[in-house]
């Protein structure tokens, strides 16, 4: 059998022209793909597990974040995906287009309230504050049917922060020019046609969100004390929020 070009190619949905896409146009990836190649840590041969991998989850990526409808999104199986973050219960493909990839994976914590977030407040707010955010696997420890592999999200905070946190509280952080960055790791359930079944992942959103807080304001607007990077284990509950189970 070969391999669907959404394994080999990472810009491969982007093709899909005839496909309704959010603003009512194909997005535009050059930015993001530029420094993906300038500052990735690993260089993964052709053909690989770990390319092949990284290209199955860019292009999940773009279509979970930018297509409209579920039965459009080439990479998953749309009647069994459904999606978690440390175990806190599953979304489905509806309610992750709904909510956006942003809000599925950082959920409710101190510092992000998804449940005050809709998808285009997300994504704005993320945009804002890095200018890139780049996502590259690092290692890949089993393969299909069930693909585990551990990866690293990054980019460089050179815009403000803005987060709605609820009863009229908001978390304001100016820019720290610093890399900030993510480190987790996903088991991926996959069928005959390599579309995705089943994502679950792991790992700490807290410690993205204290550093994009570094430069936290207090009701002045003054910049307070730096905060903590925090615990650096994947595995620590705070990440994600209590989901609908399914």
């Amino acid at each position: 059998m070969s391999l669907p070009d959404f394994m080999t190619n990472p810009n491969a949905v982007l093709g899909d022209t005839e496909h309704e896409w959010r603003y009512g146009r194909v997005p535009d990836y050059n930015k993001v793909n530029a420094a993906f190649d300038r500052e990735k840590t690993m260089h993964h041969e052709e053909g690989s597990l770990p390319w092949l991998v990284s290209n199955l989850v860019k292009n999940w990526e773009k279509e979970m974040s930018y297509k409209l409808r579920a039965d459009q999104i080439r990479t998953i199986n749309q009647e069994k995906y459904r999606f978690s973050v440390n175990g806190l219960g599953w979304h489905t493909v509806d309610e992750m287009l709904k909510i956006g990839t942003y809000n599925a994976l950082i959920g409710d914590s101190e510092l992000y309230k998804a449940s005050e977030s809709d998808f285009s407040d997300s994504h704005k707010l993320f945009k804002r504050a890095l200018s890139t955010f780049s996502w590259e696997v690092l290692e890949v420890y089993s393969g299909p049917p069930v693909v585990a592999f551990k990866w690293r999200h990054w980019g460089k905070m050179t815009g403000d922060l803005s987060v709605k946190l609820g009863n009229g509280k908001k978390l304001e952080a100016a820019a720290s020019n610093e890399v900030v960055e993510s480190i987790g790791v996903t088991v991926a359930k996959v069928n005959d046609k390599f579309e995705i079944e089943e994502l679950e992942t792991f790992y700490d959103a807290n410690i993205l969100m204290k550093q994009l807080a570094k430069n936290r304001k207090d009701e002045n607007g003054e910049i307070v004390a730096s905060a903590e990077a925090g615990s650096k284990c994947p595995f620590m509950a705070g990440a994600g929020s209590q989901t609908k189970e399914i």
